[in-house]
């Protein structure tokens, strides 16, 4: 009860009206941060992967299956578009590299950002 009244609380802040503070506590306008067994039977517009590499996935060299079958459910929540990041300086992306081949055989483009 107090977290849901600290929440109600920061949204009304800056709120001139209800609607506005009760689409902020729902998070309307929000985007949605969760793991992958959270977003099971959920559907979104874009789906972003944040840091598609060995440190994030540390799990997946003890089960490849279930890791695999896990990185399916996140992709498929998208209806248009996925995008997967990653960063070099976080640490390699050798023990995930089977993710790596099923994309680029796909023909996902890669984009190199600085």
């Amino acid at each position: 009860m107090d977290a849901a009244t600290l929440h109600l609380e920061a949204c009304s802040a800056n709120m001139a009206d209800w609607k506005g503070t009760l689409d902020a506590y729902e998070g309307l306008h929000a985007i949605p941060l969760m793991t992958i067994h959270k977003s099971k039977e959920l559907e979104y517009h874009t789906v972003i992967f944040v840091g598609l590499d060995d440190g994030a996935w540390w799990s997946f060299a003890q089960d490849q299956i279930e890791g695999t079958a896990g990185f399916f459910v996140a992709f498929t929540r998208a209806k248009q578009r996925v995008v997967f990041t990653y960063c070099a300086r976080r640490g390699a992306r050798t023990k995930i590299a089977t993710l790596y081949d099923l994309l680029r055989d796909a023909g996902v483009q890669v984009v190199e950002a600085a």
